[in-house]
């Protein structure tokens, strides 16, 4: 069974992203050694967490080339995270498993489109070696599979000097043409909120916890608030 596994925002700088939201009160932690790393994670005790990527525009002209290596929907899933701008960019549904082959042939006689596996590893900035897998859907806007990864990856404690405690809840645009294919992939998600929109993908995240409104200057496009019951 898919769950909501993680949030991404595509931002121009990493460092700075780091840097402005510690300056927020979050705990961030950088995904590779950081005069080298291009993502950094934001994570909760429990539930989603969000993931920062740094990809430069000229990665969107490999859209052909990796498509024909790893099917149509990667390419174009690649192209969609290389695209100019700050903000939300996608979103990534997980599995209990680390190899995503019973997924991927779950997804296809469900009739949906996806890319073949396609297998990736970064190394952390204590030296240890990740590997995980993923896969496209299509069309892009939809989220997209991750396997667990290996080893685990969650810190045993987590702790933001904002009070931010969890992901309350996602906000996903999906447009008319996508609602058969986004309810064939997501089913029912605790975290997942589908509401009418001209394009498909992500739109807000809401945060259990948070002490106080952030500062939108240091959030790089990222649509975050305190969950609205919090709100009152």
């Amino acid at each position: 069974m898919l769950r909501c596994s993680h949030v991404l925002c595509k931002v121009d700088d990493i460092a700075a992203v780091v840097r402005d939201y510690r300056d927020l009160g979050f705990t961030v932690e950088w995904g590779s050694a950081p005069g080298r790393a291009h993502n950094a994670l934001l994570w909760f005790g429990s539930g989603p967490f969000i993931e920062f990527f740094e990809l430069p525009p000229v990665f969107g002209l490999l859209r052909h080339p990796f498509g024909l290596v790893h099917g149509g929907p990667a390419g174009e899933r690649l192209a969609r995270w290389a695209r100019p701008g700050e903000g939300w960019r996608d979103l990534a549904l997980e599995t209990d498993d680390t190899d995503l082959a019973r997924a991927r042939s779950a997804l296809r006689t469900a009739g949906l489109p996806v890319s073949r596996v396609i297998r990736g590893r970064r190394t952390r900035p204590d030296g240890a070696r990740v590997r995980y897998q993923y896969l496209a859907s299509r069309p892009a806007g939809l989220p997209f599979v991750v396997s667990a990864y290996d080893p685990p990856q969650r810190p045993a404690r987590v702790v933001h000097a904002n009070g931010a405690r969890a992901v309350a809840r996602v906000r996903m645009g999906v447009a008319p043409a996508d609602r058969a294919r986004y309810a064939a992939l997501v089913g029912e998600d605790r975290w997942l909120s589908a509401v009418p929109a001209a394009t498909t993908g992500v739109l807000d995240v809401e945060l259990e916890g948070l002490s106080g409104p952030l500062d939108p200057r240091k959030l790089h496009g990222a649509l975050l608030a305190a969950a609205r019951e919090e709100r009152g």
